[in-house]
């Protein structure tokens, strides 16, 4: 089951100039582009034989070939993240891959699954228990 924070996060990526993917992409595309993606359970809260509540880890990465793009990229990316997830975000690391040419930034959050709220419950009706004893 996907968390609905997580998916929120996805729709709100592909909405941004960068293209994003979840886990990878086959061939990469030219120029920035981005991948979003779950890593673990980041922890869970478990009582009467099930988990009632659970968190997750994942993350953000950004691959840009031009330096000059960083801030607006990076902002972009960072004002998605603050939006939909609020502050269970951080940057982890920032690089330049000699291997593709790439820059390379990444930030890891955590995001948990808010249950739709359950309807209220219908009133009672009003003059005794309705079998008319």
């Amino acid at each position: 089951m996907m968390p609905s924070e997580y998916a929120a996060l996805v729709a709100a990526l592909n909405l941004t100039s960068i293209p994003f993917a979840e886990c990878g992409w086959k061939p990469r595309p030219e120029g920035a582009y981005g991948v979003v993606q779950l890593d673990y359970e980041a922890g869970s809260l478990n009582g009467d034989g099930g988990k009632h509540d659970r968190s997750w880890s994942g993350s953000v990465d950004l691959f840009y070939p031009k330096l000059t793009d960083r801030d607006d990229l990076v902002a972009e990316v960072e004002e998605t993240l603050e939006a939909v997830l609020e502050n269970c975000w951080e940057l982890n690391s920032t690089q330049y891959e000699t291997s593709t040419g790439l820059f390379h930034v990444e930030w890891v959050f955590e995001c948990v699954d808010t249950p739709e709220e359950d309807p209220e419950p219908e009133p009672e009706p009003e003059g005794g228990d309705g079998d008319g004893v």
